[in-house]
């Protein structure tokens, strides 16, 4: 039985939080969703989500973790009063991936890594929006099964399979038979996922 990160108690303010922030980042400061969720993920307000920290879980509003990941990234927001709507597309893909960051008990960056996108979920908005979230759940599990977390990894840090070899040191053979899964990462040597792991800007946990 999966034990997940935090109590379902917690698990509405998640989902209004990280949906308020989306919102508000995209609709309200004009910044681009797949961007912002990047700056998200390398601010380390995603981990402490998904490690259930009280203080982001129901410490803060939408708002103020926009402007927390903001300020983490360099970029800083403006502070506008501004109406959040919860019926928009991005408040909706941030509530949704709260929820399956919960149920699925996968991290954010993990389930990004893994397919389960901002934008995959926003080009699905218009057909499940208004679905039960078990139908959320089914096409997150869908993506997961069908992705090698390799190929997802390089596929979001822009590069070829040859560009990664040359900056990993891992020979260009051994990465297509990863992401061919001809061989596992889960067998390979310690120095081998570290070398892939630091050219990808990524954790040992979402290639393996």
């Amino acid at each position: 039985m999966m034990t997940r990160a935090y109590n379902i108690t917690y698990l509405d303010d998640a989902m209004s939080s990280l949906g308020a922030m989306l919102d508000y980042a995209v609709n309200t400061c004009g910044e681009e969703l797949s961007l912002f969720f990047a700056r998200f993920l390398g601010s380390g307000v995603a981990r402490w989500l998904s490690m259930s920290s009280p203080k982001y879980l129901a410490g803060m509003s939408g708002i103020e973790l926009a402007l927390l990941v903001a300020q983490k990234t360099g970029d800083g927001l403006p502070l506008k009063d501004e109406y959040i709507d919860p019926g928009s597309p991005e408040y909706w893909t941030g509530w949704t991936m709260a929820y399956l960051s919960w149920y699925l008990c996968l991290d954010y960056g993990t389930l990004h890594s893994r397919g389960v996108t901002v934008q995959a979920l926003m080009d699905r908005y218009s057909t499940l929006h208004e679905a039960d979230l078990s139908k959320a759940v089914e096409f997150a599990t869908k993506k997961l099964k069908g992705s090698n977390p390799l190929s997802q990894a390089r596929d979001n840090a822009r590069l070829t399979q040859k560009e990664l070899a040359d900056e990993s040191g891992v020979s260009l053979r051994v990465i297509r038979a990863y992401e061919q899964e001809q061989r596992s990462l889960a067998n390979a040597g310690a120095e081998t996922v570290q070398r892939l792991c630091r050219a990808l800007g990524c954790r040992i946990e979402e290639l393996i």
